[in-house]
């Protein structure tokens, strides 16, 4: 029995679209401005987490029926847990990049 679900093109199909970068097209090899484009990126992420957050627990402290908190508890916490591995995630790379640059200048 053959699978005739399984479309394998004989050739790639192009893309349409480009994906996005923050980055101008001669910036985007560059490791550094690579960092800053992560960085941006991940630190908007952490800033909507928190932002929910922080409104959600001022909706529960109130207790307004009419305004409930956007997030439920399990949600607000996984928010939170989310936005504090982001950052941890974005703490690890940005000492790794500074242990490469300090090996550099101590080798020059």
């Amino acid at each position: 029995m053959t699978d005739t679900c399984t479309f394998t093109p004989s050739r790639p199909i192009p893309a349409s679209h480009q994906p996005f970068s923050w980055l101008e097209e001669e910036l985007r090899i560059d490791a550094a401005m690579q960092f800053l484009a992560h960085t941006l990126d991940a630190t908007q992420g952490i800033q909507t987490c928190l932002g929910l957050i922080h409104a959600s627990n001022l909706a529960r402290e109130e207790g307004d029926a009419a305004c409930p908190p956007t997030l439920n508890v399990a949600d607000t916490e996984c928010l939170t847990r989310l936005a504090m591995a982001a950052a941890g995630m974005l703490a690890e790379q940005a000492e790794r990049r500074i242990a490469v640059l300090n090996q550099r200048a101590l080798c020059e």
